[in-house]
């Protein structure tokens, strides 16, 4: 072998050795894929979240995103198959059951080796009442943010009756709460389609649902929950 030739075989190897740890690396720092998410999860409270992601597995606890929003679930409110999947530790203690907070994706915090500013002490965001889950044998077993035409604050509600009886149910016996805590009754009932109906009051077949638009105001809501009226 020639000088030249031996000079030239010498260069190759670290360059070949940089290639090899160059490609390592980059399949390294290739993420995971992300889990895809639940379409559809109902709790064992009745309530019926979709497109669940989640985002942090605690003890007693799920943080998850769905459409309903950033949502804080006990395990104990979780469907059988999910609550398999993420088992509760019995040494951690119990969190609360569902907490609904706005998502703020730009906190403000210092700089690196600056002081926190002071932030003011959140307030508590509003939870359903075990007295307004039923109402005359009926539950509101699902909520979604829809609007209707130029009104805004609206939901697509699915109401369900568990009694033998026919329940008449009238718009000013529901409200919503937002994320900061204010409350709106009902205005009306809207059964959309083709040609949409407005009704002031909705019958609930007995053993039956019924699936309705309620109006609560024509401005946009950030709306946490719906419930009964107390």
């Amino acid at each position: 072998m020639r000088f030249s030739e031996r000079i030239a075989s010498r260069l190759r190897l670290p360059l070949l050795a940089a290639c090899l740890l160059a490609s390592v690396a980059s399949r390294a720092a290739d993420p995971a894929p992300a889990p895809a998410p639940i379409p559809s999860m109902k709790l064992n409270d009745g309530r019926v979240l979709h497109n669940v992601r989640v985002k942090s597995n605690e003890p007693n606890s799920l943080v998850v995103l769905a459409d309903e929003g950033f949502l804080k679930i006990a395990k104990s409110n979780l469907p059988k198959e999910v609550a398999d999947a993420y088992p509760a530790k019995a040494d951690a203690a119990a969190g609360p059951d569902m907490v609904m907070q706005p998502f703020n994706p730009n906190p403000s915090d210092g700089g690196p080796g600056q002081p926190a500013p002071p932030r003011s002490k959140p307030k508590p965001s509003p939870t359903p009442r075990a007295s307004s889950t039923v109402n005359r044998g009926c539950t509101i077993v699902s909520f979604q943010a829809k609007a209707f035409q130029n009104a805004l604050g609206c939901a697509e509600i699915v109401i369900r009756n568990d009694t033998d009886a026919v329940a008449a149910i009238s718009p000013g016996e529901i409200v919503c709460v937002t994320t900061t805590g204010l409350r709106y009754a009902g205005r009306n009932f809207v059964t959309d389609g083709d040609t949409p109906s407005v009704k002031r009051q909705e019958i609930v077949p007995a053993r039956g649902d019924v699936t309705d638009i309620i109006t609560f105001t024509n401005d946009a809501l950030d709306i946490s929950y719906v419930q009964w009226a107390r």
